[in-house]
């Protein structure tokens, strides 16, 4: 073969080893416009993903909304039933009062009245006055030192009132505030101050089962001669009583301080007295 033939023959085989190499290029070029199959499977997981969050989101901005309009409606709901209260309250305030003026039974209160005391029972709010009356009258008392002479009594009605027929929340009731008042009566007598109980007929074994002890005297409400006594004798710096007709009218005390304690009747729930 001529040299010339072998150099055509060398030439044509470059030729063709470039474009071998060419063709691969493309290849390899072309084959980056697809994905893998991994590359596939995240891309796919991220769309999946997304979506979640945005149902995830979607549902708790409904709960919130949801949450608000519960809010708002249990607002309104309370705000009316107050005022129900309110009205109901006024109007027992109104029977009450004239059933008192007319010395009628507080059971011929209507139904209604009898509920709203009840409910207020049931909320608290007696205790709650009770409560604030018996600091009002401590706080009186530490304003106050009792003489060295021991002549310086305090008068305290022990006798429980309950006009109200016995209900679950009355006896809770009872219960807390004899609790309270014997807590009262304990305090003023640390602080040096003579008692002097009153009672329609309770006897000292009473008194004693009931917790109280170490009183100066025991006096009977409708005794008169027992009552003047003891003002001859003693200086009353105060008189705590459960009922109106205790600290004002024909049984007056000559005192410093008077101090109502609410009782388990309409009126005292009503706040009438």
């Amino acid at each position: 073969m001529s040299a010339y033939a072998h150099q055509m023959e060398r030439e044509l085989s470059g030729l063709t080893s470039r474009g071998n190499s060419e063709m691969g290029s493309r290849f390899s070029i072309d084959s980056g416009c697809y994905m893998t199959s991994l590359a596939a499977t995240i891309f796919i997981a991220s769309l999946v993903t997304f979506g979640v969050l945005m149902v995830t989101l979607l549902i708790a901005i409904s709960t919130m909304l949801q949450s608000c309009e519960n809010k708002n409606s249990g607002i309104i709901q309370v705000q009316r039933r107050l005022v129900v209260d309110d009205e109901s309250l006024s109007y027992c305030r109104i029977l009450s009062l004239h059933s008192n003026l007319n010395s009628l039974d507080e059971e011929e209160l209507p139904l209604l009245c009898r509920d709203v005391a009840l409910q207020r029972i049931k909320q608290g709010i007696y205790l709650r006055e009770l409560n604030f009356t018996i600091q009002m009258v401590l706080t009186y008392f530490k304003t106050i030192k009792p003489g060295n002479d021991n002549r310086d009594v305090v008068v305290m009605d022990i006798d429980d009132i309950n006009l109200i027929k016995q209900e679950v929340y009355i006896e809770e009731a009872k219960h807390q505030r004899s609790k309270l008042i014997l807590e009262l009566y304990s305090k003023l007598r640390s602080q040096g101050y003579s008692m002097v109980l009153l009672s329609r007929n309770s006897t000292a074994e009473q008194l004693k089962s009931r917790g109280y002890s170490d009183w100066s005297g025991l006096i009977m409400r409708e005794d008169a001669r027992q009552k003047e006594e003891l003002e001859r004798d003693y200086r009353i710096v105060g008189v705590i009583g459960n009922h109106m007709d205790v600290l004002t009218g024909q049984r007056s005390w000559q005192s410093k301080r008077l101090f109502k304690l609410p009782s388990l009747t309409y009126n005292d729930i009503f706040g009438l007295q």
